[in-house]
């Protein structure tokens, strides 16, 4: 939904008395706001109006309703406006019945607000749409589509008379202003490009900031990107620009912004720009420059999005910081670089990079490197990590192999139980269950089958079990299964 009318009123109202508080002159505020001012415990309506704006960029609608709702509750100056914003914010929250009480208050109190109108906007939106009005809104959205091939000099003036005065419909002006935003990025027009540089600076319809910045990355706009985040002290403007130039593949401007930005969240989301940007070279670069190993672990993460699993080996083999090696190993499972993997924990010393490594390869479904590295793998310890891998790479037949050959009653326990996880074969599960006596084996059995719901498995075993014991963890398990199966067969023991 685009704001109202008044919006550039709004702005100079508050611009006006927010100088009026920097220059501390209360005998020249309007009446009624001197007390807010005075008192360090009063109303602050002033604060909260300003904090209220602040949250409807940023699209906070519960914190922008608190605030404006302390601007009514204040009783003092603007409460027009706040009962405006109030109501907004309560559409935003899908609240459109306390909304419409808001709009009802606004018009009983301020007869004559400037409000007024624009509230009206937020009713219509509320109350169901007619068909010719949406033929209306379609007919809207084709002229503003055209206008701009085809008379851009006559073109830009009417956009920006529908921005001024609520796309003349309430019902489609969000259609009108995304589409009137997109032309608007689009056009080689001086007159069109200031329009779209005043509004994505927030000099202009600031609750369309994120959009217009949105629409100049996908044209390409490098250079006013650039000049908006230089230029802005709002940190979710410059993340918005940040992500536009990532979009637009904007590498070398984001490498610069990198370098040179303090503010640690800004430089985290210049680094996820640069992963969805595809900026390889300039990520290795600030790599290769940068010690902080937050910041290292941030461009390893980049790489994911970019696919630069070059960078991510190279880091895991040879950086001297096992949890960055640990995080490249990690990185490498999820962009699938099995080949990569398979090296690394025959080789490496450090148990927590094995461990990494292992867990990286079941992330990304390496499993006939898994396989492989289970041969080989001497210790109980990493057979029993690599079995445990398996649950995330979906590799039942290790788990069935295991369970059925290995000679340690333990790992075919453990596999057992991650067969019972992964959904294995209930036949297996049977055949290990008759032919093997360990009972931690049996009683691993018999838990798979719980875990993987099969009564049925577990009333044909029950039925054929001599130990009490184990026909008693059977019946246990069955108990607590709300099956139909299982239900019978505890009758059936009743009726005995």
């Amino acid at each position: 939904m685009k704001q109202p009318t008044s919006f550039i009123t709004f702005i100079l109202i508050l611009t006006t008395a927010l100088s009026v508080t920097a220059a501390a002159q209360t005998d020249d505020l309007p009446l009624g706001t001197v007390s807010s001012f005075q008192q360090k415990s009063g109303d602050r309506s002033e604060e909260a109006l300003a904090a209220g704006k602040d949250a409807i960029y940023q699209e906070q609608w519960q914190k922008a309703l608190d605030s404006y709702s302390q601007v009514v509750k204040a009783g003092r100056a603007h409460v027009d406006e706040g009962l405006y914003w109030q109501a907004y914010a309560q559409h935003k929250l899908g609240q459109n019945q306390q909304a419409l009480k808001t709009i009802a208050q606004l018009r009983r109190e301020y007869p004559r607000s400037q409000w007024i109108k624009d509230a009206g906007v937020i009713e219509q939106e509320i109350r169901p749409t007619s068909p010719d009005i949406e033929s209306d809104c379609d007919l809207k959205i084709l002229a503003v589509n055209s206008l701009m091939n085809t008379d851009p000099d006559r073109a830009v003036p009417i956009i920006e008379k529908l921005l001024n005065n609520g796309g003349n419909s309430g019902q489609c002006e969000g259609k009108i202003f995304d589409k009137a935003l997109f032309v608007l990025s689009q056009s080689d027009s001086p007159r069109a490009r200031d329009l779209m540089l005043q509004i994505a600076t927030g000099k202009l319809h600031p609750e369309l900031q994120k959009k217009a910045i949105h629409y100049l990355g996908i044209s390409g706009n490098h250079d006013t990107l650039m000049k908006i985040y230089q230029g802005s002290s709002n940190v979710e403007a410059k993340k918005s620009a940040l992500h536009s130039l990532g979009i637009s593949g904007g590498c070398s401007e984001l490498l610069t912004l990198s370098s040179g930005e303090k503010d640690p969240q800004l430089v985290k989301e210049a680094i996820h720009s640069m992963g969805i940007a595809g900026c390889r070279s300039q990520v290795r670069d600030l790599y290769n420059k940068v010690t902080d190993p937050g910041v290292k672990r941030d461009l390893l993460h980049s790489t994911i999005v970019s696919g630069d699993t070059e960078l991510q080996q190279k880091v895991a083999m040879s950086d001297p910081d096992p949890k960055l090696r640990a995080e490249a190993l990690k990185d490498l499972g999820v962009s699938g670089g099995c080949t990569q993997l398979s090296g690394f924990s025959a080789s490496e010393k450090d148990p927590e990079v094995v461990h990494a490594a292992i867990k990286a390869m079941g992330v990304g479904g390496c499993q006939q490197q898994l396989r492989d590295l289970y041969g080989k793998a001497t210790t109980p310890d990493m057979k029993r990590e690599v079995l445990h891998s398996t649950i995330v790479s979906g590799d039942t037949e290790l788990q069935e192999r295991v369970a059925l050959t290995d000679p340690d009653p333990s790992l075919k326990t453990e596999a057992i139980k991650d067969l019972g996880i992964s959904g294995g074969s209930s036949a297996t599960l049977t055949k290990i269950y008759q032919n093997d006596q360990n009972r931690d084996v049996r009683y691993a059995v018999i838990n798979a089958l719980f875990i993987k719901g099969d009564a049925h498995s577990l009333v044909e075993l029950a039925r054929k079990e001599t130990n009490p014991e184990l026909k008693k963890e059977l019946v246990q398990k069955m108990s607590v299964m709300g099956n139909r199966e299982a239900t019978d067969y505890l009758m059936e023991i009743l009726n005995k």
